[in-house]
């Protein structure tokens, strides 16, 4: 992974009593890590590319393991053993656990119930994240879901792409946003728009505006009948997320060649592609083993 340049984020009296919570609450079994750790929360990241792609894109852009500014700024937790930094924890409005094993998971459960963050989900490899929700002890999850096969390839597919998928342009935006929202409401049971519709907007004019959209839109009707997005990428991995084809155009064969074409775009940005999908949707699962993903792991995520 690339070195990351310095911008020491301002560390604030809420870090310092956060801080001070997590070291009691663990016994002094976890910390939370500062700019002076990058370098190791670096290796820790390069360990495992594909499950780890979110946060190191994330770390990477803010070019700090230490924590972000503000009273409900992000910071990232880690237990330390001989030999360094064994596991870390980004903890923000997600907790997303990295290289830890189940026991390391319940340092952090136990960490993040005493740090009183507000948070949207629990998610990351399933036997750290899982451990963790439990040792947090919250209750009113809206879902777990335990069991999401964490996928990747990092060849183009034998499947011939969809003819006409590419990049979004900023002109796609009314069209991406209305399709985007479906497929967000179908996913997870709410509209986005009730997290704030200005951030959401903002999101998809970021995805388009980075290139890590990629629509189909049908030449007769123009109506967008296909999308998926990057959600993370590094320089190792891009993690391809928001898979959706228009309800009216489902069972026509699409998906496949759609992400065929997904592949392609993404193996432009980095040498592997990634994913992970829910156990139970067997039909997206078929899809994905038929372009040529293949399982390198598993994943669980708490939504709240």
């Amino acid at each position: 992974m690339e070195m990351l340049r310095q911008r020491v984020p301002l560390w604030s009296p809420s870090a310092d009593a956060a801080a001070a919570r997590v070291h009691r609450a663990t016994r002094g079994g976890v910390r939370v890590l500062g700019h002076g750790d990058t370098p190791a929360l670096e290796k820790l990241l390069a360990a495992d590319p594909v499950a780890n792609v979110s946060v190191a894109s994330t770390v990477r852009a803010r070019r700090s393991a230490g924590p972000g500014k503000g009273r409900n700024g992000a910071v990232v937790l880690g237990i330390d053993g001989e030999n360094g930094l064994l596991a870390a924890c980004w903890t923000g409005s997600n907790i997303i656990p990295v290289g830890a094993t189940a026991a390391q998971g319940v340092l952090f459960g136990e960490a993040v119930a005493a740090m009183r963050r507000r948070v949207a989900s629990i998610y990351g490899e399933a036997e750290a994240s899982l451990a963790l929700f439990e040792a947090t002890g919250w209750t009113g999850a809206r879902d777990v879901r335990p069991d999401q096969p964490l996928m990747a390839i990092t060849a183009p597919s034998a499947v011939e792409p969809l003819a006409g998928a590419r990049l979004s342009a900023s002109g796609d935006f009314p069209r991406l946003e209305k399709a985007s929202a479906a497929m967000f409401t179908e996913e997870l049971g709410f509209s986005p728009y009730a997290q704030g519709g200005s951030q959401y907007r903002e999101r998809v004019r970021g995805l388009i505006n980075a290139g890590h959209s990629i629509i189909a839109v049908d030449p007769g009707t123009s109506e967008l009948v296909f999308k998926a997005e990057f959600g993370a990428v590094s320089p190792e991995v891009v993690q391809v997320q928001g898979v959706w084809v228009r309800p009216s155009h489902r069972g026509r064969g699409l998906a496949g060649p759609g992400m065929a074409a997904v592949i392609e775009h993404g193996l432009r940005l980095a040498p592997t592609v990634s994913l992970y999908v829910n156990s139970y949707n067997t039909a997206a699962i078929r899809t994905y083993e038929r372009v040529g993903f293949t399982q390198v792991g598993t994943f669980a995520t708490i939504l709240f």
